[in-house]
């Protein structure tokens, strides 16, 4: 019997589009997306691809990035396309004490919490700055026996930090089902089997959170800007927090004006690259 045949897609966009654009990819009968800088790889059977229309596909695209271009289209047959993956499979050691690893290189980075997840699997591995901010962040300010809340968890990544950290409990919720169903992996791979609840549900549409101890919200400006009040909302007002990501600092003096306006005081800001994380408190 032949081998299953898979077309990789190559897409060059600005990483400050990168969540909607993601969330676009995954309307589409994807395998996987692995984002490095401002290059997507977008993974599709070869018999998936065939029914999809470039021009839409395209245009699809487009309505996030006007300027986004597809720079090349390959078909790679099923073993060659295990052992490319196999290839490129790397931990990322985020701090002295957390690392992100595929599944095939647990335990190999001595750090003592690995939290597991195969890029060929997901997207947002450990290899974006906005994540690597927000698990500084977390490990930092997740207690023991806290409650958290999951913004657009995505690969689930820092709601399985939490856990690891010693929060009893986390709300993890996210608008896109690709993302859930990817999530639902991740848990399994960490080994993770309660104190995680994980929900397809829209921050947006949400007349309010549940009181928590901390909130994270990685997403981007124009979500975290709309959704300040109700995040001041729900933190515990002595010492609750609000980590946020996904800002590009060049819009760091709008954010902390909005932040403030709704309620915030700032008290600390990471930064990586052209991006930055905040502490907010209410």
């Amino acid at each position: 019997m032949p081998n299953e045949k898979f077309i990789f897609v190559t897409i060059s966009s600005k990483e400050e589009y990168s969540d909607n654009l993601v969330a676009v990819l995954s309307t589409f009968p994807i395998l996987g997306i692995e984002e490095k800088n401002d290059t997507f790889v977008a993974t599709f059977r070869l018999s998936d691809w065939d029914t999809i229309d470039l021009d839409f596909f395209l245009s699809s695209l487009r309505l996030v990035d006007p300027n986004v271009s597809v720079v090349r289209i390959e078909s790679i047959e099923d073993k060659n396309w295990n052992e490319e993956w196999e290839k490129n499979l790397t931990s990322v050691i985020v701090t002295d004490r957390v690392a992100i690893v595929p599944s095939t290189k647990v335990g190999t980075t001595g750090k003592e919490i690995e939290i597991i997840i195969d890029p060929k699997m997901s997207f947002g591995t450990g290899h974006h700055a906005t994540t690597r901010l927000m698990i500084k962040l977390a490990e930092k300010y997740v207690k023991p026996n806290s409650f958290w809340i999951d913004v657009g968890t995505g690969t689930c990544v820092l709601a399985i930090l939490a856990k690891k950290l010693g929060a009893k409990e986390v709300l993890a919720f996210d608008n896109n089902n690709w993302a859930i169903q990817n999530s639902f992996e991740n848990l399994k791979r960490n080994q993770i089997k309660e104190g995680i609840d994980l929900l397809e549900m829209d921050i947006d549409t949400l007349p309010s959170l549940p009181t928590a101890d901390g909130i994270f919200a990685n997403l981007n400006y124009d979500v975290v800007v709309r959704n300040l009040k109700k995040f001041c909302s729900a933190v515990d007002t002595t010492s609750g927090v609000v980590l946020v990501s996904g800002i590009l600092v060049y819009d760091y003096d709008d954010f902390a004006e909005l932040a403030q306006k709704a309620g915030f005081r700032i008290l600390e800001v990471l930064r990586e690259e052209e991006w930055f994380a905040a502490v907010l408190q209410c």
